[in-house]
């Protein structure tokens, strides 16, 4: 991840978006995680982990990112017993099937080329138990086309922008591959799901 991209996750006004967005759009699932165990991939500097401990309430949450400054930098800024984080490839999770009964991902996956998000998200399906709950607030390659913002942002960051997913085409694959979506909400940049594995 670039310098940009790094700062950007770390800042006050993403740590009272991700707020806002899980409390606005993920309120109804709070009592449904409660004691669970749960998996954050691309967890940055901790501020998702400490947003699903504060509203969710699971037993467990293993938050993980590919970049070892950034799993530092959690250990750092969050000391809860509850939040264990770990250096993890999203798109080849080494952990066994069926081992969390949910997995969110703020901003990640974009972050991700092709083919290689369309590894995570059956990765994602595979650690998932059934039933088993996915939280996606993330951006497409759209957001990086229009408007004034989108196009700098392009301009000043790196990102997989020639292997980067179409949003309908990332909706469709997670459902493809298993998952049924339960909630969806398109808003400015990003859009935001829920999904649930289904049982086979």
């Amino acid at each position: 991840m670039d310098k940009l991209s790094v700062w950007l996750c770390n800042t006050s006004p993403r740590r009272w978006i991700l707020d806002f967005v899980t409390k606005k759009y993920y309120k109804e699932y709070f009592n449904v995680l409660r004691g669970k165990k749960v998996l954050e991939i691309g967890c940055g500097s901790g501020l998702g982990a400490r947003i699903i401990l504060k509203y969710f309430v699971p037993s467990e949450i293993i938050a993980t990112d590919l970049d070892e400054r950034q799993i530092v930098l959690a250990g750092n800024n969050v000391g809860d017993a509850h939040i264990i984080f770990e250096i993890a490839d999203a798109a080849q999770l080494n952990y066994p099937d069926h081992s969390f009964d949910a997995v969110f991902e703020y901003g990640a996956i974009h972050h991700i080329p092709s083919p290689d998000w369309q590894k995570c998200l059956r990765e994602i399906l595979r650690v998932l138990k059934p039933n088993g709950k996915l939280f996606i607030y993330d951006v497409s390659i759209e957001s990086f086309s229009k408007g004034v913002y989108g196009k700098l942002i392009r301009y000043t960051s790196k990102h997989p922008y020639d292997k980067m997913f179409r949003k309908e085409e990332f909706i469709d694959y997670i459902q493809s591959v298993g998952f049924r979506l339960l909630k969806r909400k398109d808003g400015g940049r990003y859009f935001t799901l829920v999904a649930e594995k289904q049982c086979t």
